[in-house]
């Protein structure tokens, strides 16, 4: 397990970035994690990027409901997180930022724009061509989508966030219509690439690339401030 901190000075340092693994967690349990970070984050305790694989598991969100016709082929959790139905499961790199965004001075559309770009730019990475889709958030190749985010805020506290496919078997999206998106087509860094590239990969890179964004927009607002003059 590693981490990325944050300091608590004009520009926020490097958070602490938390491998959870190796191999695919319970969803409760990553959960659970995640709500005792949050506490802390929201004490003042260092910001975190929870990284991790989960077992095979449909999410509802906050506006989400199961409309399948048929039993799905996993189990299904209630979420606290924004959006409706996805699935989560091995091969897929999920990003989970505890920030304090308050504090940063991010809003929620904003935040929303930064989880997109770091699944962009991870794409990049492995030289595929990834954008946004007027068609919902996330990030898109074409008309299929790679990664799906759902978030929360609470205390001007960041929870849950991203899941980008890397290696994922698709066909566990087929049953559902993934975020509410009537016949949408899910895809994968593998299927885009066409090489195998593996979660903890792209979790890194995502993690590496939602960083940088963060560094650079402290520095920019460093740079907007009034220049302090002495006597």
């Amino acid at each position: 397990m590693t981490e990325i901190r944050t300091r608590r000075a004009c520009a926020p340092a490097p958070a602490r970035t938390r491998l959870l693994g190796p191999g695919a967690l319970p969803y409760g349990d990553a959960i659970a994690r995640q709500r005792r970070i949050a506490a802390d984050v929201a004490a003042g305790g260092a910001e975190v990027l929870l990284l991790l694989e989960h077992e095979p598991i449909y999410t509802l969100g906050r506006r989400g409901r199961a409309s399948a016709d048929a039993p799905l082929p996993a189990p299904v959790a209630e979420s606290d997180r924004g959006g409706l139905i996805t699935f989560h499961g091995p091969g897929q790199a999920v990003m989970y930022p505890i920030l304090r965004l308050r504090e940063r001075g991010i809003r929620i559309g904003e935040w929303v724009r930064l989880l997109e770009e770091s699944a962009i730019a991870c794409a990049a990475r492995f030289g595929v061509a990834a954008g946004r889709s007027e068609r919902g958030r996330g990030a898109w190749v074409g008309g299929r989508k790679l990664a799906s985010i759902g978030v929360r805020v609470e205390r001007g506290v960041s929870t849950h966030g991203i899941a980008l496919n890397a290696s994922t078997d698709l066909a566990w999206f087929d049953p559902i219509e993934p975020c509410g998106l009537a016949g949408v087509r899910m895809t994968s860094l593998s299927a885009e690439a066409g090489r195998p590239c593996s979660a903890r990969e792209a979790g890194e890179a995502m993690a590496d690339a939602l960083l940088a964004l963060l560094d650079q927009r402290s520095g920019e607002r460093l740079d907007e401030r009034p220049e302090e003059r002495g006597p």
